[in-house]
């Protein structure tokens, strides 16, 4: 195999990025709602998001304009990945417990290999497969998915949950046929502006009423949550997804426990536990799996070019 065929470094640095981002997005938003509500929240992240990627898009050079007929497209994609992942995520988490978000949340690989299966968009190779399954037991091995809580009123918002995970899934895969004509800056801008618009209606009340009584705290709060984890990790997402499959992209979100137990040990003094070590060396051979995959079917498609 040649180095051509490889997996780039960047596109691993930039899916271990976006964890390190979404794993900080708890800890932040915590001192954010504070003083705001979770959909004035959600409805600040959105529009600010969608302001910022305008912005920077018009400044881009050359512009790129988008085809009237892929607005659809992108408005599928902003369901999927914006509005309903974000207003689904946080309904959810109003009535079930932390833990159980952490244990739903790491069925996205699995359902992200279900949808591009279905959609015939790749194929479920036992490679492929056998490392989804590595990964996922040393997730529930760090997370504790003995914790996980289906009774006490809590079955609504795990399905909640459930649904968000399914609507984040679609959205990594969907989004692949858009990259292969836009960049990543582009796409992410369009889907941005769909998605605000569908969060406007839910949020805007809670947003009007808490914004003149925001401190300057919760405001830098709600400044970091729209460049890191929510423009950077998007923006990265779509950089890796123009050169990988989506499997390999949504398997990287095993890495979030790890750096979980990694950042609560920097913060809080905590001691990492011999689960953490036995998950995370699960994770990487199950990312490792996948990766090895991935370098396979792009070996083959280029000779078949």
């Amino acid at each position: 195999m040649t180095s051509r065929e490889r997996i780039p470094a960047s596109v691993h640095a930039a899916l271990i990025a976006v964890q390190l981002m979404f794993a900080s997005l708890s800890i932040v938003a915590k001192v954010a709602l504070r003083e705001i509500g979770p959909f004035g929240l959600i409805c600040a992240r959105a529009s600010l998001a969608a302001l910022v990627l305008v912005t920077a898009r018009l400044l881009m050079r050359p512009y790129e304009r988008v085809a009237a007929r892929h607005l659809p497209e992108l408005a599928l994609c902003a369901l999927f990945g914006i509005t309903a992942n974000m207003l689904l995520f946080i309904a959810g988490l109003a009535r079930t417990t932390a833990t159980n978000a952490i244990v739903i949340g790491t069925t996205i690989p699995v359902f992200t290999v279900g949808v591009a299966v279905v959609l015939r968009k790749e194929a479920a190779t036992l490679a492929k497969v056998i490392g989804l399954i590595v990964a996922c037991v040393g997730a529930m091995v760090i997370v504790g998915a003995a914790r996980f809580e289906a009774g006490h009123g809590k079955l609504l918002g795990n399905l909640f949950i459930v649904a968000n995970s399914l609507s984040f899934s679609i959205y990594l895969v969907i989004s692949r046929r858009l990259l292969a004509v836009y960049s990543p800056m582009t796409v992410v801008s369009w889907t941005f502006v769909f998605g605000a618009l569908g969060i406007l209606p839910f949020g805007v009340p809670s947003l009007a009423a808490a914004a003149p009584q925001l401190s300057p705290r919760a405001w830098a709060c709600i400044a970091y949550i729209v460049v890191f984890p929510t423009v950077g990790t998007y923006f990265l997402n779509l950089f890796a997804l123009r050169k990988v499959p989506a499997s390999l992209v949504a398997i990287y979100i095993y890495v979030q426990p790890i750096v979980g137990a990694l950042m609560a040990a920097a913060a809080l003094g905590e001691r990492p536990s011999a689960s953490t070590y036995v998950g995370g060396a699960l994770i990487g051979s199950g990312i490792w799996l996948v990766t090895r995959e991935a370098r396979r079917v792009r070996a083959l498609q280029a000779t078949r070019a």
